[in-house]
């Protein structure tokens, strides 16, 4: 698919995270523009474009994508600006009250995601994915990479829908409606790994980096991460069985970090400046690898 060239002079910058910046366009308040960082491949860009199209057309609530484009450096694309949005992160931030109720809802909309039968023609296996980028790490140690390549055969062969990359500044709400966002990730598999960022980054994330990212510290995101559990899981939450799966999971999400980590190192936060990688990579892992 050839990327449509986009004239940065007709967009104003809003913000980003660690793998790209966002745009309002200066004339049409009905479109934001999307572009990956420039470390991030044009075939990498086109497949988050597809996938995210793919689950607008399913019918699943989200901004629709309209173009695959670039400015001649970096890739991304057009999709739709949902008017007043607010993601569930910003809100909790603001109104730390609200934590447990904006945790029951993203459980409830999980659940509804979950119970989606996924087309697997049209998507992937968020497992295998997952696995397959483990495995081709240069990093990883070879019996770190066995350990997860174990934990994720060990996950259920469904094919239920999965966001990839579920936290509570991916969910939003505008005008008394929830949306998805950041659907590039989206796949299919065991619900347990859509659990994989909110139980890695909860036990282990720089609270800098937290604050960045979800606009929370360690300790605000973990209530969010146990209180979403026990509401989607219900009892079996506090088992020592499930306990150890989501453990597991955490692990899996350390090792995919590590693989992801450079295509985000150029983030502009102070305390990552100046670090080599595996400095860097420390800051995900714990103490648990």
């Amino acid at each position: 698919m050839e990327a449509k060239i986009v004239d940065l002079q007709e967009w104003v910058s809003f913000g980003g995270g660690g793998f790209g910046e966002s745009y309002y366009n200066k004339t049409d308040d009905s479109v934001i523009l999307k572009l990956n960082k420039p470390g991030i491949s044009a075939s990498k860009a086109e497949e988050e474009f597809l996938r995210s199209k793919a689950v607008f057309q399913m019918g699943i609530p989200s901004a629709e994508p309209y173009e695959f484009v670039t400015d001649g450096q970096r890739y991304g694309m057009t999709v739709q600006r949902i008017q007043g949005k607010e993601s569930f992160g910003r809100i909790i931030a603001d109104h730390p009250e609200r934590l447990e109720e904006l945790a029951g809802v993203t459980a409830e909309y999980a659940k509804a995601l979950h119970s989606i039968p996924c087309n697997t023609e049209s998507f992937d296996n968020l497992a295998l994915r997952t696995r397959e980028m483990i495995m081709e790490n240069k990093v990883i140690p070879d019996n770190v990479k066995a350990r997860l390549a174990g934990y994720l055969d060990e996950l259920e062969p469904a094919t239920t829908c999965l966001h990839g990359d579920l936290n509570p500044c991916n969910i939003i709400t505008a005008q008394g409606k929830v949306y998805w966002i950041d659907l590039g990730d989206f796949g299919y598999g065991d619900p347990l790994l859509d659990f994989n960022i909110l139980s890695h980054m909860s036990g282990y994330g720089p609270n800098p980096l937290l604050k960045h990212l979800f606009h929370m510290d360690r300790k605000m995101l973990t209530h969010f991460y146990q209180s979403m559990g026990r509401q989607y899981f219900g009892p079996v939450w506090d088992t020592p069985e499930h306990r150890e799966k989501m453990h597991r999971i955490a692990q899996i999400m350390a090792g995919k970090a590590i693989c992801i980590w450079p295509q985000a190192y150029h983030i502009n936060l102070p305390y990552l400046q100046g670090k080599k990688l595996l400095t860097a990579i420390n800051l995900f892992i714990g103490d648990r690898m």
